[in-house]
C-alpha cells in the first residue's frame, strides 16, 4: 500500500464572500514521545511522556488561510486547530513529566502538555503526513459545491474518520455539517498489518525464522557458486 489520493466534494447554501474549512479527523490513539539530549557523547532519554487519545489523523482544508477566515475566538468556538483539540499527558515512571525517565509506564492523572511538548508533538505527526494544513485549498463553484483533494499517505491507521464541513460568514461559523468515513486497508498490505498487530508474537517469531532461514540459504548459495 502506497497511499491514495480521494476528492471530497458536496454542495453549500453560500453568498460572495463565504469561507469553508473542512477538518478530517482518524480514530484517537496513545502516543509516547520522547526526548533526547547529548550527554557525555551518548544520546540519552531525558524526558519521555504518553499523550492520551490523539488524533491519528487530522487535517484541515480551507477557501483562505484560517487567520483571514476567522478571529481566533472564533476558530477556538469552533475547535478548528490542533490547540483545541484539549491534548493531554501522561507522566512517565520516571519523574515529573518524565524527567530523566526511560520506562514507557506512566502514572498519575492527564495532564496539559508544555508549548514546547506539544508544538513537538505537531511537528512529529505532521512531518509523518498524519497532520497537516492546507490553505487555498477547497475550490468553491457558484457558491453551492465545493471540492478539495485529500491524499492518505500509506502509514495512514485504519479507523472510523469524521469530516466536518464549516460554513465561515463575516467571521462566524454558520452551518456544521458532518461525514462518517471508514479507512481500511485491502489486499496482502492488509493482511501482513492485520497479523501484525494481532499476532505480535507470532509475527516477530516468524520474522526471526524468515531473516535466520534467508540469510542461511544465501549463505549456502553463496558456497555453491
Amino acid at each position: 500500500y502506497h497511499g491514495t489520493e480521494l476528492l471530497l466534494f458536496g454542495a453549500y447554501r453560500g453568498m460572495p464572500g463565504d469561507d469553508l474549512i473542512l477538518e478530517v479527523r482518524g480514530p484517537s490513539t496513545d502516543l509516547l514521545q520522547r526526548r533526547k539530549e547529548q550527554k557525555a557523547g551518548i544520546w540519552v532519554n531525558v524526558e519521555t511522556v504518553k499523550w492520551m487519545a490523539v488524533p491519528s489523523f487530522y487535517h484541515l482544508f480551507s477557501t483562505r488561510p484560517l487567520t483571514e477566515i476567522a478571529g481566533s475566538k472564533a476558530l477556538g468556538d469552533a475547535r478548528i486547530g490542533a490547540d483545541t483539540l484539549g491534548l493531554r499527558m501522561a507522566q512517565a515512571a520516571g519523574g515529573t513529566n518524565g524527567q530523566g525517565a526511560d520506562d514507557d509506564s506512566v502514572i498519575g492523572a492527564p495532564v496539559a502538555g508544555t508549548a514546547a511538548q506539544t508544538e513537538g508533538l505537531a511537528r512529529n505527526m505532521t512531518r509523518m503526513g498524519l497532520w497537516g494544513t492546507k490553505s487555498n485549498a477547497v475550490a468553491t463553484q457558484q457558491d453551492m459545491l465545493f471540492r478539495t483533494a485529500l491524499s492518505l499517505p500509506s502509514n495512514v491507521p485504519p479507523g472510523a474518520y469524521v469530516i466536518r464541513v464549516l460554513h465561515f460568514r463575516d467571521g462566524v461559523a454558520i452551518n456544521e455539517s458532518k461525514t462518517d468515513m471508514n479507512v481500511r486497508k485491502a489486499g496482502l498490505s492488509a493482511l501482513i498489518y492485520r497479523f501484525a498487530h494481532d499476532y505480535s508474537l507470532f509475527y516477530g517469531l516468524f520474522a526471526i525464522a524468515f531473516a535466520v532461514a534467508s540469510g542461511w540459504l544465501a549463505a549456502v548459495a553463496f558456497r555453491r557458486a
